[in-house]
């Protein structure tokens, strides 16, 4: 088998296996299957390649564009001023930088080609084209240019610099020499994305986890004349080396053609920026150019490891009963089933018992992915139990059709797992999904609610400060805008509305100079919500004033009426000074959630793929098996009289436990979603009933389908069955 004279029986062998596939039972269904298995595993390495290079790239970027801050007591001289602020654009929250130099020799902010002049900005693309409707070319002043997309963090990062009037007061921007130097909390996109260990997480738990069961389910496709032609091999002698040469040729070519699709989709990805769908977010060319080896390698690595799996998941016959080939029983490791209930109690209450976020994301990760690994071992012991249970009971009974499943149950567990796994996953999957997609916390879904009722008729705007409002700002305020002053009294933890009597009416409040206490039931419910979201929480006075007091102005509009936001900013930002926050009531807690949405898309990204990946492994499976079942059973009829025991058999074989898989698979989730249900400040996030209820019904379809196509298939076979000597 080895040196010359090996050469021409080895390419015998492969060429054995390759002629083999092509007639074998489930053969094109196993084919398609490696296809699929290959290249999802080539997305998944090649997703792991793109995850450390975008974080690569992004994170040398942000520290070419941090500044050089100076340290107290230090001689450098100080050549240009820094802040960074946030603004937002569409619900979305993003940075703004303002920048002015104080010598001839600044260095140019990485991006630009020359400083903005007083009162000009510069925007990245992508912001500007995704807030042209709110007026954000003029919101911060003229614009003076875009901001170069090879020098931010991603090439759809929202990002702008600000150089501030040249009457602006700048006693609390930084001091800084240049720039180059990273910050500890990072800048622009980098301060609102998740760390990379979330994304690799999620890689793992939703990507090579559902692509192991497909590349398991492809291999073992159509196994009982695989296992069978193994025992042959075996048994004339053919040692691991022959067999694995037999399997190797027999998913060559499948294989070779998955990894194909995987390099073509590297090589395409290798032409320019690459976005990725459902997020909006775009990984720069350079980056993944940069890492152009390790991802045309992520397909050649796919071909090896799906073609390893192949040659390991045939195990060897068992020669303890004698030489005569046959096919052997699945044999289940006697202590990994027990490691499943171990696995859900580490899911269950393992985050629990750490303090860091990341390490209860990580002991949850280990608890869900090892769950879902260990149960299906657990499900085939529960196979031959029932099994067995089944086969007495029906022995007692006369049930023919009981009798036979359950002693198939018994006898091939394996079988039982195969067709029900992918099944319990996919529950699993599809409420993890759902679940991590849309939780957010109790506050964030009532400020959704909040703002849903108000919308924009109240506008706070920050001042911090207790001087007169310039009138030039007053003055650019729409039509029809009063004016109020909300003053809160921390010791107290009160809080004081002032202004004019005509602002007050508008609120329905009485016109009084002694502070009047607000009922709760108050019938405006633009107040009900600035004292449920804006004040201390012990009480809302209002009072008229011709000086009103206060850091917080309250704009208002007619009842009904929303005001411009974006106006309100842009008048701001030219006469109350830099980075004066602007916002609804309960507007930064509905930028929080709208920043969890953004990042539960990711999560529906990978939870497509998932349940993608886990539905081609259910069909591979459920046909292979359906395949298996019509050809064994179809002699059965000669022995019990008439073809519908096919039903009752078929039944009890294929429906059953589909049906069962799907009531463990819907169970199982709710004892996982338990720690993420924990950890919600209320019980108000969305629910994951709607996709649950659509995923049990679609099991339960399958199963009725796949039970009635079976028994069908079998009474096809029947007709036509004659005995031979196999």
């Amino acid at each position: 088998m080895s040196g010359r004279a090996g050469a021409p029986l080895w390419r015998q062998l492969l060429r054995i296996g390759m002629l083999t596939g092509r007639g074998a039972s489930a053969g094109r269904i196993r084919a398609v299957a490696l296809v699929c298995a290959t290249f999802a595993l080539s997305l998944v390495l090649g997703t792991l390649v793109l995850i450390h290079a975008a974080y690569e790239g992004r994170d040398a970027r942000d520290a070419a564009r941090a500044p050089v801050q100076i340290a107290e007591g230090s001689t450098q001289q100080a050549r240009l001023l820094y802040k960074p602020v946030f603004d937002v654009v569409d619900k979305v929250q993003y940075q703004v930088v303002y920048i002015a130099p104080l010598t001839p020799d600044a260095p140019v902010p990485p991006g630009l080609s020359a400083w903005p002049e007083p009162g000009q900005a510069a925007l990245s693309p992508a912001l500007l084209k995704a807030g042209r409707a709110e007026g954000i070319a003029t919101r911060f002043g003229t614009l003076a240019a875009t901001i170069d997309p090879q020098d931010l963090a991603s090439p759809e990062e929202w990002f702008a610099y600000v150089r501030p009037p040249a009457n602006a007061d700048t006693a609390r921007m930084w001091a800084s020499t240049g720039f180059g130097t990273p910050g500890p909390l990072g800048i622009g996109e980098g301060m609102f994305t998740k760390p990379a260990y979330i994304l690799f997480a999620l890689t793992a738990f939703m990507g090579a986890l559902p692509v192991s069961a497909l590349i398991a389910a492809a291999a073992r496709s159509g196994s009982d004349a695989r296992d069978q032609r193994t025992a042959l091999l075996e048994a004339l002698g053919g040692g691991r080396r022959v067999r694995a040469a037999v399997h190797a040729g027999e998913a060559a070519l499948p294989i070779a053609a998955g990894a194909v699709l995987g390099l073509t989709a590297s090589c395409w990805i290798l032409t320019g920026d690459t976005r990725i769908p459902l997020t909006g977010y775009a990984i720069a060319g350079a980056d993944t150019q940069r890492w152009a080896g390790a991802l045309l390698s992520a397909p050649v690595m796919a071909a090896v490891i799906v073609l390893a799996c192949v040659v390991l998941l045939h195990p060897q016959q068992d020669r303890r009963d004698g030489v005569r080939p046959r096919l052997f029983r699945t044999r289940l490791p006697r202590w990994w089933p027990y490691l499943c209930p171990f696995l859900l109690f580490v899911a269950v209450q393992g985050p629990g018992l750490t303090s860091s976020s990341g390490t209860r994301l990580l002991v949850y990760v280990i608890g869900v992915g090892g769950t879902i690994l260990t149960l299906p071992s657990l499900i085939g012991l529960a196979a031959v139990a029932t099994g067995n249970a089944l086969a007495s009971i029906s022995y007692r009974r006369g049930w023919p059709g009981a009798l036979l499943a359950g002693r198939w149950a018994a006898a091939w567990p394996g079988a039982t797992v195969r067709l029900t796994a992918g099944v319990v996953i996919a529950f699993v999957l599809v409420g993890q999904t759902q679940l991590w997609a849309t939780l957010n916390t109790g506050p964030a879904v009532q400020a959704q609610h909040t703002v849903q009722k108000v919308g924009s008729s109240v506008v706070l705007v920050s001042v911090n400060q207790d001087k007169p409002v310039p009138q030039p700002f007053l003055d650019e305020l729409p039509d029809g805008v009063e004016t109020l002053r909300l003053k809160l009294d921390p010791t107290k933890a009160t809080a004081e509305l002032s202004g004019a009597c005509t602002a007050l009416q508008r609120l329905f409040l009485a016109c009084t100079q002694q502070p009047t206490v607000i009922e709760p039931n108050h019938p405006d419910a633009r107040l009900q919500a600035l004292a449920t979201w804006d004040t201390p929480g012990q009480g809302i006075y209002a009072k008229q004033s011709a000086q009103p007091e206060g850091p917080t102005l309250v704009l208002i509009g007619d009842k009904g009426r929303d005001l411009s936001v974006p106006t309100i900013k842009a008048a701001a930002n030219r006469h109350l000074g830099m980075a004066v926050p602007v916002e609804t009531v309960a507007g930064s807690w509905l930028t929080a959630a709208n920043m969890d949405d953004l990042n539960g898309r990711w999560v529906m990204l990978y939870g497509t793929f998932a349940v993608i990946i886990v539905i081609i492994s259910i069909m591979v499976t459920n046909l292979a098996e359906f395949l298996r079942f019509a050809r064994q059973v179809t002699a059965v009829s000669v022995l019990a009289g008439n073809r519908t025991i096919y039903f009752s058999t078929a039944f009890f074989t294929l429906l059953t436990p589909l049906a069962a898989a799907a009531l463990i698979g819907l169970f199982m989730h709710h004892w996982l979603a338990t720690p993420i249900r924990a950890a919600a400040y209320t019980s108000e996030h969305t629910e994951t009933g709607s996709m649950l209820h659509i995923a049990l019904a679609g099991a339960g379809i399958m199963a009725v389908t796949v039970w009635l196509w079976g028994a069908w298939g079998a009474t096809r076979l029947a007709h036509s069955w004659r005995p031979s000597a196999d």
